[in-house]
């Protein structure tokens, strides 16, 4: 009876550390990828948003399946936070470069339809006063 009851209590005890293990390393884990996206985030093309979105919903979904301290929570939504930031700051950059680009696109076609209306060459203007 006692090798029973001192083997329930092993099991139940390795169980219960390991349950805590699981929830540390998921808190982990979205500790890695927000240091990953953070480093990473101006070189990554559309493609790598898309896997990195699956990786962190994959850790968000692991992270849900446990009740967290509020120091944990906190953690965890800071770091939930801090990745849609950069994500964020990551999309308006690129909103802003296509809008520069945009912007110097309609120049040149205002310039040339300028230029095809008028008859003059405004580039060779544009080129001697440089």
């Amino acid at each position: 009876m006692k090798k029973v009851t001192l083997f329930t209590i092993v099991a139940f005890a390795i169980l219960l550390f390991s349950s805590c293990d699981k929830k540390q390393r998921a808190i982990d884990n979205l500790s890695d990828l927000v240091e990953k996206v953070e480093k990473n985030a101006s070189d990554y093309t559309e493609e790598d948003w898309a896997e990195v979105d699956q990786q962190f919903d994959k850790i968000i979904a692991e992270i849900d399946k446990y009740d967290y301290s509020s120091n944990d929570s906190k953690r965890i939504s800071k770091l939930k936070g801090k990745y849609s930031g950069i994500k964020t700051r990551n999309s308006i950059s690129k909103f802003v470069d296509g809008i520069d680009k945009a912007a110097k696109e309609v120049k040149g076609a205002i310039e040339g339809f300028t230029e095809g209306l008028t008859g003059e060459n405004n580039s060779e203007k544009e080129q001697d006063n440089e």
